[in-house]
């Protein structure tokens, strides 16, 4: 494969990288409106409220940062062969 080939493919797998962080935090904010609803119809506590939230931000840093990782492993790998 050549080296343009290469930069090329990094550069579509950053892309996906980035779309799945959207997706990501796309996520969070349902969650977070989800919560939100749950607080105001009394189905949750504030506290279970804030708890929640507290809960899907540390996923989506988990998960973001999977993401991350995963995008720079393969495009190391890319541009190694």
């Amino acid at each position: 494969m050549s080296g343009e080939q290469r930069q090329k493919m990094v550069a579509r797998i950053k892309k996906s990288a980035e779309e799945a962080k959207v997706a990501i935090r796309n996520i969070r904010r349902d969650a977070n409106k989800n919560l939100d609803t749950a607080e105001k119809n009394k189905e949750a506590t504030e506290d279970e409220r804030d708890k929640g939230k507290e809960d899907v931000q540390a996923l989506t840093k988990r998960f973001e940062d999977r993401a991350q990782e995963l995008c720079d492993k393969k495009s190391k790998e890319i541009i190694e062969q």
